[in-house]
């Protein structure tokens, strides 16, 4: 049935508002009046007054309906007809555009595998005339007489007069800075190379066109074997995506020139990565030493075009390298390194990364020391570490690891990965990559790659590494259930679930490199028993690298990587690194000053005093391509957790004093609980979850505790009759706090808690390992302890009648630590 209107816009809604106020009534049509009303409109859809009531006489069934109701009728109709023409043109002409969009599209994709494809051309093509050349040069000076061409070397010479000339002023360039005057060099006192054998002097300068760095030292090796190592910069430089050395030019002194092209990856996620078109010489002066310079060149010089990266900011290198004298006992080299970074592209919070000349030294010069003195121990048969591993295996694992989560920080396009949200205003970047190359993961054919960062201040980039190592679960623990799909089919695979895994003994130490900087290890995650029977049977293992544990000063950079492996893992299988990457950053003055390098306020800032730290992570998740829109989900929510719960463990560990180093976790476990009468907020906070989590897991408060009453929460723990100690969940706990009565039970004080371990607790005479508890601990929420006995510092035994031992949990669920209270206690006798 359809209902008349009458009027249009704003006179329709007048016109039905005054037809109900008079109680006009609607005219309704049955489907016969309908049918004839449809087929008088096909013979005339318009028709007039006289014409209207001629229908009206001779359709008996339109007899009860009145000229205007028939004429608002033809006119809803002809409205109708012409919507219905407007929205068939519109869809028409939608398909049309769709299809030619399609068709620029493919036609787009094809024009740019063609111009790839003439580019790499291009570019084969280019070295092939390069290498013929080289070689029918050097043939023609091997086969040919001197004396019957005379001309010959100096139309060698001339065909590269260029480059050579070019070559030459770089060299002198370098030399003024390694050896001369040219830069005005300030020692940095507080970097120094570890090994005794490896003596030198590192400076930076004072003022110059962008950030230098110069190092003095004396090596194991000659001249030949130190050059090849400095020349093999990925090797050393952690920071050096890949070099390739373009063409090679031998010059008629004897001397080779190369041109080279460098990229590096960007340290962080909001800049771009940086690459270098470079010359480099290599050449020996008349004392017998050996020159290997370096400079930037441009289209300008008589050299090719440099490759094209369109995810690259083009660097400028100034005259660097290295001038290498040969020793009776090695090598004494000078280096220079020198270079303009642009940082005008970078974000104003992260340009002190790229305008500091000390963190070119760190990174740049004192790595590549680093790696001579690593392969001189190696030469010598000189293990540092604690299991004998081979320490090429060692270095090589600490590479790939760093490389994966490099790759993962940067998610080159050129590498397979897209952006998935670049229009996003969400702080979470995700990029995802197809690939068929997974090593381990046989069935995953895509891998997403969810990134942030983020500032934090008054924190110590080691002590936060730290903290991030001891407290694991409060950031990796995360309840997976709404997600039970993506969990078992992708990240069961790399992340630990919330109560599918539980953290298994202490970590495997496998060694160090770089001395005690950087420890490689392997920890195991062992399946619970409470496991869905969708999720994987097998144990997880994750291989970890911490390092930058003993870098200060500004530019402190400290990471947590680690990878999911397992034990039959190939040398060429791919890492999916995910972890942690944190900067000490500063002011532009601080970095460039030479007063400031110098003067106490330096210092501070070198201490971390006021300085903020940039915290990057990234996680990857490999998974099926018809999951995606579940594993985006997950891992979206995931990285959430973490960055909350970094956030959280970061407020506990910062630092207000000026020395943040001794008020730290690293240096003292303790520190925010040594004032535990002041009342300070963590303490207060840690009272009251722990009183909520008692209650939660037993059903009933602690014994004594009133909600009601006028003592705060911290007074009512802080005073307990029961000896209460809180120790991290974590695979090595520290203990974290101790009431009075736990203090006078242990016979101890608040600044040696770090000291104390779970044994010493509870060991004694009953045999109870704190990991032998985890079973029931995480099934109900707490364990009960039969009477027994403990040990205090002063190795005294202490008898308790019972204990209870529970899980504190944060507010947002994950386990903050674990806390234990001892009843009716007592010192029994001295052994």
């Amino acid at each position: 049935m359809e209902g008349v209107t009458v009027g249009a816009g704003s006179k329709r809604v007048k016109g039905v508002r005054r037809q109900r106020e008079a109680g006009a009534r609607y005219a309704r049509y049955t489907e016969q009046q309908i049918e004839v009303l449809e087929k008088l409109y096909a013979e005339c859809s318009s028709p007039n007054h006289f014409q209207r009531a001629q229908i009206i006489r001779e359709e008996p069934t339109l007899r009860n309906i009145d000229n205007k109701q028939l004429k608002v009728w033809f006119q809803n109709r002809r409205c109708r007809e012409k919507q219905r023409k407007e929205n068939c043109d519109l869809a028409s002409e939608n398909r049309r555009l769709t299809a030619a969009n399609k068709m620029l599209r493919q036609e787009n994709d094809g024009l740019q595998k063609k111009l790839a494809q003439l580019i790499c051309e291009n570019e084969h093509l280019r070295n092939q005339v390069l290498n013929l050349t080289t070689t029918i040069t050097t043939y023609d000076l091997v086969h040919q007489p001197e004396t019957n061409n005379p001309q010959m070397p100096i139309r060698i010479a001339n065909s590269n007069n260029g480059l050579l000339s070019l070559a030459e002023e770089t060299k002198k360039e370098f030399l003024s800075k390694a050896v001369g005057t040219a830069i005005n060099w300030i020692p940095v006192p507080w970097l120094k190379l570890r090994n005794p054998g490896s003596l030198g002097t590192i400076y930076v300068s004072s003022s110059c066109i962008g950030v230098a760095a110069r190092a003095f030292a004396t090596v194991p090796f000659k001249p030949i074997k130190t050059i090849e190592l400095l020349k093999d910069r990925p090797s050393w430089s952690r920071r050096c995506r890949n070099i390739d050395v373009i063409a090679k030019y031998p010059a008629n002194n004897g001397g080779t020139i190369e041109l080279i092209y460098t990229q590096y990856y960007a340290p962080i996620i909001m800049a771009c990565a940086r690459d270098f078109w470079t010359l480099r010489y290599t050449c020996m002066l008349g004392d017998g030493s050996y020159v290997v310079c370096e400079k930037s060149i441009s289209g300008s010089d008589a050299a090719p075009s440099s490759p094209a990266a369109l995810e690259f900011v083009r660097g400028r290198m100034m005259a660097s390298g290295y001038l290498v004298r040969p020793r009776d006992d090695g090598s004494t080299i000078y280096l220079v390194d020198h270079m303009d970074l642009e940082a005008s592209s970078v974000p104003e919070v992260a340009r002190p990364l790229y305008e500091s000349s000390e963190l070119v030294a760190k990174k740049m010069i004192v790595s590549a020391l680093h790696y001579i003195e690593h392969v001189a121990n190696e030469a010598n048969d000189k293990q540092t570490h604690a299991y004998q591993e081979n320490p090429a295996f060692l270095r090589s694992f600490s590479q790939r690891l760093s490389r994966g989560f490099n790759d993962a920080v940067n998610c080159f396009s050129e590498d397979g990965w897209t952006l998935m949200n670049g229009d996003a205003s969400d702080d979470v970047i995700m990029s995802i990559k197809r690939t068929t190359i997974f090593g381990a993961y046989t069935t995953s054919d895509t891998v997403i790659c969810v990134k942030a960062s983020c500032l934090l201040h008054n924190i110590v980039p080691a002590s936060m590494v730290q903290l991030l190592k001891e407290r694991r679960s409060a950031w990796m623990d995360f309840d997976f259930s709404d997600h039970s799909v993506a969990f078992t089919k992708a990240a069961c695979f790399s992340y630990p679930g919330h109560n599918t895994h539980n953290l298994s003994g202490a970590p495997v130490l496998l060694g160090h490199n770089n001395h005690e900087d950087e420890a490689l290890e392997v920890i195991r995650f062992d399946r619970s028993a409470d496991l869905l029977l969708t999720v994987s049977s097998g144990d997880i293992y994750h291989l970890q690298m911490s390092n930058g544990m003993e870098d200060n000063g500004f530019g402190a950079c400290s990471e947590l990587i680690f990878a999911p492996v397992d034990r039959t893992i190939p040398d060429d299988a791919v890492l999916f690194a995910s972890g942690f990457r944190i900067y000490l950053l500063g002011s532009h003055t601080d970095t460039n000053s030479s007063t400031d390098l110098t003067s106490n306020d330096a210092s501070n800032t070198r201490n971390g005093a006021q300085a903020p730290s940039m915290l990057i992570l990234a996680f990857q998740f490999p998974f099926e391509a018809h999951l995606q829109e579940e594993v985006v989900a997950m891992a979206q929510q995931y990285i959430r957790h973490v960055i909350s719960s970094v956030k959280k463990i970061s407020m506990e560990i910062m630092t207000p004093g000026s020395n943040p180093e001794m008020n730290s976790t690293e240096a003292n476990p303790a520190a925010e609980f040594n004032n535990i009468s002041s009342e300070s907020t963590y303490a207060v906070n840690l009272a009251t979850l722990i009183c909520q989590s008692y209650r939660s897991s037993l059903g009933v408060d602690i014994l004594g505790f009133n909600s009601q009453s006028t003592d705060s929460a911290f007074e009512q723990i802080q005073f307990h009759p029961y000896a209460i100690i809180c120790f991290s969940y974590t695979a090595a706990p520290v203990c974290l706090y101790s009431n009075q009565a736990g203090l006078t039970m242990l016979e101890t004080q608040s600044d040696n808690l770090q000291n104390l371990t779970v044994d010493r607790v509870l060991g004694g005479s009953n045999n109870i390992s704190l990991y032998s508890m985890l079973p029931t601990i995480n099934q109900q929420g707490y364990a009960i302890l039969p009477p027994g006995q403990c040990l205090s510092v002063l190795d005294r035994c202490v008898s308790y009648g019972q204990a209870v031992v529970w899980r504190v949990h944060a507010p947002d669920g994950s386990i903050h630590c674990l806390a234990m209270a001892f009843v009716d206690w007592s010192s029994i006798q001295e052994i």
